[in-house]
Order: structure tokens, then C-alpha cells, then sequence
């Protein structure tokens, strides 16, 4: 037998005793490097083989330190990555066994969905890209140079003052907010100037005459998630334009307009409030006056609400009961818009004028006793700090107390049907009073109303029916005065 040299080495040291022993031989030929090591096949789920080896293990290691790399550029990328998402790349970082979890149904579905939207994201680069390389003949819509603010930029300077401006109509400042094509269309045909313009898309500039803004107005492209931020609807549209409100009074045309104001109380509802100066402008009203208690008219569902109605006719807001006097003309004829019940109708036919002045006089004979008149400038004060809370109910509006302006609503007042109305003679303008869906016209109205001698409108209604919505009986009413003052022009 030929022996090799480790065996003559070791016989040479050991002697031929120990060389010959079959345990040290067996032993030291399974420890001898580069021996082939036998081991247990392992399987997954599946029924495929599992490398468990070291070389297998390396592997697996790479693969996972590749899915993280690739998840984290994602990341850094694009900034709409989900909660899901973001709870899948955590399991990738804690779960050693990422080979067999990676199977799962809930990490198919996020990696799905993760490479949709980055799909999405490249298609939408890719065509602006393809946009901005095309001339405006060919692409058939303007695109003005702008700032882009990408969503991973936290930073940025841009962003952050975007985010004030725009997160909140505040009454206190100059700046309103609009929102989608049409709103932003309706002013700048009114002749408003944008200060500010954000997009989420250069392709939703298609639907904007970008051509005719000024040079001044600073346009920004950022992500839609922080439109989404900045915005209340739950669905935004991608566009939004900040305006001042000082140039609405340099806009507005006074012609077409008809002898008449419309006088809001306490609408706290924006809706309502933005229907009912939609009404206003439509009808050819000169002006809205708004009384301490109602919304904010810049607010953002009063303003979606009015279509545009506040770019074309005036906006007087907190006004007190007590300055009404002064903003209107002098004796107006005065409408109350309001709900009559049998009993006070047959209750007004009873009563006469004289004992109806008695009843007058009395309650401002209790006024006076009650020392009504020195706290006038206390109740102004308190009025002209509404400001920093102009949503805050009016409660105190007409410096009375409440007992007293409830034995004003008390009073029988004159009251007809809407159809049975007429112009008194020698009027120049007429003032409808409108209250809130809920509330009604407040006492204090009641109390002005009869201070001017004025009247009430209601509408008769059948089936049973006790109301109808603040807007459709101020439809009916409005028009049916601007019926009567066209005729008398």
C-alpha cells in the first residue's frame, strides 16, 4: 500500500501502534478539512428545499439587506408609502424568517400595491415629462414656470409656509382659499388675482387660463398628499389658489343691482349661509349684511356653497343689532321671513294698533328701568372684539335682556302670505330678514322689526308640513320682491 506523506509523518512521530487504530482513523478522516458533511434535508410549506448551509444562510442574508435597500429608496422617493406598507418593511427588519412570511397574503398584497403606485408615480412623471417637452401649440394649454416641493422635502422653507396659509380660512387675515376649477375659474372671471397657486398635476392646468394671471402669483407643484393635508374635502381636486380680500370691493359692479338687502340671523349652518348669498346675488340684491352669531362667510363650504356668489355682490359681516340702523337707509320697509301660527294670526285680529303701541311703550319703559341704555357702549364693545371669535353666538346683540326681547316676539305682528305682498308707498328700499335653519329669526330681530314698523312673510304649506328649508323660503320671498320692485322701476 502506498502510503501518503501525512501517514509516513505520522508513523515516523507515533509509531505504527497508533497509526493502524480504525477509531483514530475514522475519527481524524471526518474532521479532515474539506470533508463533505452530511446533513438533513429541510423543507418549507411548500415542498421546496431549504439551502440551512452556511453558504445558504449568507444568501438569504443578501437577500433580505437587498429588500430593505430597495423598500428604504422607495421610501426616500415617494411619499404616499401607507401605514401597511410601512408596518411590512418593520416585519422584514424584526422576522429572521423572512423566506417563508414573504409568502404571505398580507406581503403580496402590500408589495402589490406598493409597486402599483410606484407604477402610477413613473407613469405620471412620464407624462409630464413628455408635457413640458411639447410646445403649448402642441399640448394646446399654457404651463408658467413654477417651483416643485418634492414630498420627502420636509424642510422646505415653501412647504412650511404653504402650510400655514393654506390649512385654515382665518376671518382675521386678508387671505381666502379656494379650491377646484370652477371656484378658481369664477374669480379669476371676476378679475381676481391669485397670489398664490398649488397643483398636484401640471396636466390640471389644462382646465385654467394660467395665460391671464399676473406675473406676481407665485405657482408651486406639490405632492397631493399635502393638498390632502391642507384641505377639508375628502376627495381634493388637486388645485388651490389663495386670493386677498381686499380686491373684491375694487371688483364688484354695482349696475343691475334692485333697491333690496338681505339681512342673514345668527345662520350658523355654512351651507345654508352660502346658498343664501347665492340667492342674494341672483336675485340683484345690493348687499348682505350678516349678524353677529352667523358663520364666517370665508369659510370654506360657506364659500363652495355661494358658487362664486361672494365675488359679486357686497358682504357685511358682525353687525350688530344696534348699528343695523346706521348701514341701512333711513325707513326701509322691513321683512321678516318666518313661520306664522294660527294663534298669532287670530290674536293680530284682535289686538289694536293703539293697545300694540301701549305694549310697545311699556317694554321701553321697562328698558329704561332696567338701565338699559349706559351698557348700549359696553354691548358695542363686546360686539367689535367678536373678531376674534366671529363664529361665537350672539346672544347679546341687541344690549336687552332676554326676558324683554321675548315679550317682543310676544307682540302681534302684521303678517301675510308671501303672494299677498306689496310695496309700501313712498319705500325706496325693502330688507328681508332671513334666520337660521334651526333657530328662526332671533327675538332681536323681532324687536327691530318693530322699531321700523315692519311685517312678516310666510309661506302656507300643506301636507302637514311645519317648515322648509331656510334657502327655499328665502327663494321664494326674495323673488317674489324683486317681482314687484322690476314692476315699479
Amino acid at each position: 500500500m502506498c502510503a501518503t506523506r501525512w501517514q509516513l509523518v505520522r508513523a515516523v512521530r507515533f509509531g505504527l501502534r497508533d497509526f493502524t487504530n480504525p477509531v483514530y482513523v475514522q475519527t481524524r478522516h471526518m474532521a479532515r478539512r474539506g470533508s463533505p458533511m452530511i446533513y438533513k434535508a429541510v423543507y418549507d410549506e411548500e415542498g421546496n428545499t431549504l439551502d440551512t448551509s452556511r453558504l445558504g444562510q449568507m444568501k438569504e442574508t443578501a437577500h433580505k439587506s437587498e429588500q430593505l435597500a430597495r423598500v428604504s429608496n422607495l421610501r426616500r422617493k415617494h411619499d404616499d408609502f401607507n401605514s401597511e406598507d410601512e408596518n411590512f418593511a418593520k416585519e422584514i427588519q424584526r422576522k429572521p424568517d423572512f423566506a417563508e412570511e414573504k409568502k404571505s397574503k398580507k406581503a403580496k398584497q402590500s408589495l402589490k400595491k406598493l409597486q402599483e403606485f410606484t407604477n402610477k408615480e413613473f407613469e405620471e412623471q412620464d407624462e409630464e415629462h413628455e408635457l413640458l417637452e411639447q410646445t403649448q401649440q402642441q399640448r394646446g394649454f399654457h404651463i408658467p414656470r413654477y417651483t416643485k416641493i418634492n414630498g420627502w422635502d420636509k424642510r422646505n422653507k415653501h412647504l412650511k409656509e404653504l402650510g400655514k396659509a393654506l390649512s385654515h380660512n382665518r376671518p382675521d387675515s386678508d387671505c381666502f382659499v379656494l379650491e377646484g376649477t370652477r371656484l378658481i375659474n369664477d374669480a379669476l372671471a371676476s378679475g381676481l388675482k391669485p397670489s398664490t397657486f398649488i397643483f398636484s398635476r401640471v396636466k390640471l392646468l389644462k382646465d385654467v387660463p394660467t395665460q391671464d394671471i399676473d406675473g406676481s402669483c407665485e405657482f408651486y407643484h406639490v405632492p397631493y398628499n399635502n393638498i390632502k393635508m391642507w384641505s377639508d374635502l375628502k376627495t381634493p381636486t388637486g388645485l388651490m389658489a389663495a386670493f386677498n380680500k381686499s380686491q373684491i370691493a375694487e371688483i364688484i359692479d354695482s349696475k343691475d343691482r334692485l333697491p333690496l338687502t338681505l339681512i342673514c340671523d345668527n345662520m350658523r349652518t355654512p351651507d345654508n349661509l352660502g346658498a343664501c348669498l347665492r340667492v342674494g346675488a341672483a336675485v340683484g340684491a345690493t348687499k348682505v349684511i350678516l349678524t353677529n352669531g352667523c358663520v364666517s362667510p370665508w369659510n370654506r363650504k360657506v364659500l363652495r356653497g355661494g358658487a362664486g356668489a361672494h365675488f359679486k355682490i357686497p358682504i357685511e359681516q358682525r353687525v350688530s343689532w344696534k348699528k343695523m340702523k346706521e348701514i341701512l337707509p333711513d325707513y326701509p320697509q322691513l321683512v321678516l321671513c318666518d313661520l306664522a301660527s294660527e294663534n298669532e294670526d287670530k290674536e293680530m285680529a284682535q289686538i289694536s294698533d293703539q293697545e300694540r303701541l301701549e305694549r310697545l311703550d311699556e317694554l321701553e319703559s321697562l328698558e329704561r328701568e332696567e338701565g338699559s341704555a349706559p351698557e348700549e357702549e359696553n354691548e358695542d364693545e363686546k360686539h367689535d372684539n367678536m373678531e376674534n371669535n366671529p363664529e361665537e353666538v350672539d346672544t347679546t346683540s341687541t344690549h336687552v335682556s332676554a326676558e324683554i326681547l321675548a315679550k317682543y316676539r310676544s307682540i302681534p305682528i302684521a303678517s301675510q302670505p308671501y303672494h299677498d305682498f306689496s310695496l309700501n308707498p313712498g319705500i325706496k328700499e325693502v330688507v328681508v330678514v332671513v334666520g337660521g335653519e334651526t333657530e328662526g329669526v332671533s327675538n332681536a330681530a323681532y324687536r327691530f322689526c318693530h322699531k321700523l314698523n315692519g311685517s312678516r312673510l310666510h309661506i302656507p304649506l300643506r301636507n302637514s308640513m311645519n317648515s322648509l328649508n331656510v334657502v327655499s323660503a328665502s327663494s321664494v320671498v326674495m323673488f317674489t320682491i324683486q317681482q314687484h320692485l322690476l314692476k315699479k322701476s
